[in-house]
């Protein structure tokens, strides 16, 4: 008796392969051009041209020119170094600091992870972005302060998940076992229960990505984040909303840009949710 296919999937491929495909696509193509941006980029981003200015796209300029004759399409490109990359530092140092502490919280219990909790809930009392904004402006204008200041707002989403991933593991028997042949608490916490708690930190700091990109982005649009000149996609909006009547493409383009790449972040973090479900 022949069997029925399994429900949404059709020649072998499963209905989340067209995510996974897209999502793996589009990160390779964001690393792709953050590592080849300068060899792909036609001309150099600040390059000041003041003759050209404002000109319509052509072949020598794809996406036109800005109001200081840069190349916008030169400008995009080199922008994966900046917007991409910046979210990446932001998220990797915001997960590295909330899972050191997440782990610590859940681990001690008792008066050390109140204590921790009550830290962790304070901070999401008040907007992050908001919180952000006050930190950057005290910390000074720059890319650095902006990122150190994103991931001293978002270390919290992290230490919450993983506390409760690690009171869920601790008290399953294999750790109770551990811990009652005499295993050291760094052991315990660093060879048994961060390796099981990878993939749901994995897919949490996929959607953070989307949350640093937006972030980072509308911080420097408002001025606290990349400084002037630096071809980011925040301060291109920010750069081009003085001539967006006669040139909207000097806010689009960019603006396109942030919104697809989030899209492309959140579709590899929703494959990597089913994939590792």
């Amino acid at each position: 008796m022949l069997s029925r296919p399994a429900f949404g999937r059709a020649n072998g491929v499963d209905a989340c392969g067209w995510k996974r495909t897209m999502g793996l696509g589009a990160l390779a193509l964001v690393l792709f051009l953050v590592t080849s941006g300068p060899f792909v980029a036609p001309h150099d981003p600040s390059m000041i041209d003041l003759v050209n200015r404002l000109q319509s796209p052509s072949f020598d300029h794809p996406l036109g020119t800005d109001h200081m004759g840069r190349c916008v399409f030169s400008r995009l490109i080199h922008g994966f170094r900046v917007t991409p990359l910046a979210a990446f530092i932001v998220v990797a140092l915001a997960a590295a600091t909330g899972t050191a502490i997440g782990l610590v919280s859940g681990y001690a219990g008792g008066l050390t992870d109140s204590l921790i909790m009550r830290v962790v809930e304070g901070f999401f009392v008040f907007p992050a972005i908001a919180v952000a904004l006050v930190l950057a402006a005290v910390l000074g204008l720059g890319m650095g302060a902006t990122v150190v200041a994103l991931a001293a707002v978002h270390w919290a989403e992290y230490a919450r998940v993983v506390r409760n991933l690690t009171l869920a593991e601790k008290a399953k028997p294999y750790e109770l076992a551990a811990r009652a042949a005499g295993i050291s608490p760094l052991r315990i916490l660093f060879r048994h229960l961060l390796p099981s708690m990878v993939h749901p930190i994995a897919v949490l700091a996929t959607f953070s990505l989307s949350w640093a990109i937006l972030s980072f982005s509308g911080l420097s649009f408002l001025g606290l984040g990349a400084e002037p000149g630096t071809p980011e996609w925040g301060l291109m909006i920010a750069e081009g909303r003085a001539f967006m009547r006669d040139h909207p493409r000097l806010i689009l383009v960019p603006g396109l840009t942030i919104v697809a790449v989030v899209i492309l972040f959140n579709v590899l973090g929703d494959s990597l949710r089913d994939r590792l479900q």
